[in-house]
């Protein structure tokens, strides 16, 4: 199924938008920094985390498993749906949609509802009876998006620093 409204198409990925999707990885993983930094981006493009993201992106597009936005055909917006491995087996099929990130000069046109609409989509399709969603704590936008779209906390993730 493909989404399109007026010059926007949200769409399951094939194998021909693996060149636009690799680099907008990257840039979701720049943007992250700023929520969860783990390291400077320069560390994480190294050749071992550089060959991990192109086996990430192929596998997940081999698996029908990453919805992207095209705004005027152009790759403004990735995200990616799995099912829920937290129990190996359960009456409740439970898929996760992840990563929902838009191009900045694209935000704010309603892609992101779109492509989370689109992901609820698929995921139903697959079988699943609920979707969850993990969001960093301090991205405010994107939990006043999950919020409006009718997604409820149902856990709080906790870290700390351990001191050496």
């Amino acid at each position: 199924m493909v989404a399109t409204v007026d010059s926007l198409a949200i769409s399951v990925a094939g194998f021909e938008d693996l060149s636009a999707i690799e680099p907008a990885w990257w840039r979701l993983l720049n943007d992250q920094q700023e929520l969860d930094c783990r390291g400077s981006i320069t560390e994480l493009r190294s050749l071992q985390n550089a060959e991990r993201v192109r086996r990430f992106t192929e596998t997940r597009v081999r698996q029908g498993r990453f919805v992207i936005a095209r705004l005027e055909g152009e790759l403004v917006g990735i995200s990616t749906i799995a099912p829920d491995g937290f129990l190996l087996e359960s009456q409740v099929p439970v898929w996760e949609v992840a990563d929902v990130w838009v191009e900045p000069h694209a935000r704010r046109r309603g892609i992101a509802t779109a492509m989370v609409r689109q992901c609820e989509h698929e995921c139903r399709m697959r079988g699943a009876v609920e979707v969850r969603l993990t969001v960093y704590a301090g991205n405010d936008a994107a939990l006043g998006l999950y919020r409006h779209l009718g997604y409820d906390v149902s856990s709080h993730t906790l870290g700390r620093k351990l001191e050496e």
